[in-house]
């Protein structure tokens, strides 16, 4: 369920980014969205499995956080018994929040 709810919002963010381009660069752009899902499977994967139970897309990404913010966080978390995040999962999440904090606008 979360994880259906956090692709649709990808999908919607990213349609809204595209809306104002001609239709022959929406469909480049479609493309390349598609490319990138395929190629960023896992940290999608690692990203909704292991924090998209506690935590919301808005919450995560609610604050741009520094790179040191986020290595302090991402050491919290994987050190919480419930959340058993191996060192592997820990880097597929953090390159994802990378990839999300560069495409995705900082809210008021």
């Amino acid at each position: 369920m979360k994880k259906s709810v956090f692709l649709m919002t990808l999908v919607i963010m990213l349609a809204f980014i595209g809306t104002n381009l001609p239709i022959p660069a929406l469909a480049q752009q479609q493309d390349v969205e598609k490319k990138f899902m395929q190629l960023h499977q896992k940290e999608l994967e690692a990203f909704m499995t292991k924090c998209s139970g506690c935590h919301s897309l808005q919450r995560v990404f609610a604050k741009k956080r520094t790179p040191q913010e986020w290595n302090q966080i991402m050491k919290q978390m994987t050190g919480k018994p419930h959340a058993m995040i191996s060192e592997q999962e820990a880097q597929l999440i953090r390159k994802w929040i990378d990839l999300m904090e560069g495409a995705i606008p900082v809210g008021p």
